[in-house]
């Protein structure tokens, strides 16, 4: 058997050992996810992701719609206005009530059911751009702040925040929040579980958001990385 051929053989052994889901991005997981736009009151722009979490319903980060001003989902070249919020601003977790937006609910799974070492995928808009899709594993259960988050291997960046972490059953497990200067510490997310908390707030104009996350607190940098920079948004 000539070098060609065993070469061949290894690199068909390998793609047929790679799970399907590993390839290319499900579609019906991909379904959920939506991408945020606002105007500033100033007239400045500002982006992020979104997942339907219930009917009328988007679950994003808080520091993506901060700024308050005229906020939209964008889903399929159509625009939805978001017409309020619930808030929980020191989980990172808003969300918003968008009337007629025709997106599924992302079936939901605890942060307790959550293996260190399990495939789990990313969601999202980053960069203002199109649908961005990337996986990666759990790297573990991490508390900062006295605040379980998510810390994954998989990808995200400027744009992602608010997208979600889904794990191969297509369940959302968390929303893609921070990552560490440099990515050399990880990328993060809060679980979904503050999402279900969120939904029993009251109502809240869309508007400027005061106050800090538990990942924001300067003494949150210290519990990130050993470094001197701290956490970076994206």
């Amino acid at each position: 058997m000539n070098s060609i051929v065993r070469c061949f053989i290894v690199l068909l052994g390998l793609v047929m050992s790679t799970p399907l889901w590993a390839l290319a991005p499900d579609m019906k997981v991909a379904s959920h996810v939506v991408q945020i736009r606002g105007i500033h009151p100033d007239g400045r722009s500002y982006f992020g992701s979104g997942v339907a979490v219930s009917k009328d319903r988007v679950a994003t980060n808080c520091h993506v719609v901060r700024s308050g001003g005229r906020v939209a989902v964008f889903r399929g070249g159509e625009a939805y206005k978001a017409t309020r919020q619930q808030v929980d601003i020191i989980h990172d977790v808003c969300v918003l009530e968008v009337p007629g937006l025709p997106v599924k609910a992302a079936p939901l799974e605890s942060i307790q059911h959550l293996k260190v070492g399990q495939a789990l995928a990313f969601y999202g808009y980053p960069r203002a751009l199109g649908l961005s899709f990337s996986e990666g594993k759990l790297r573990r259960i991490k508390a900062m702040a006295g605040i379980q988050i998510i810390e994954t291997s998989t990808f995200f960046t400027l744009g992602g925040s608010g997208g979600g972490l889904f794990d191969r059953q297509g369940r959302l497990v968390g929303l893609a929040t921070f990552l560490a200067p440099g990515h050399a510490g990880g990328y993060f997310a809060v679980p979904v579980d503050w999402v279900k908390s969120v939904e029993k707030a009251p109502y809240q104009a869309i508007e400027p958001l005061q106050g800090l996350s538990f990942w924001e607190a300067k003494e949150a940098d210290s519990s990130l990385i050993s470094g001197p920079e701290g956490a970076h948004k994206h």
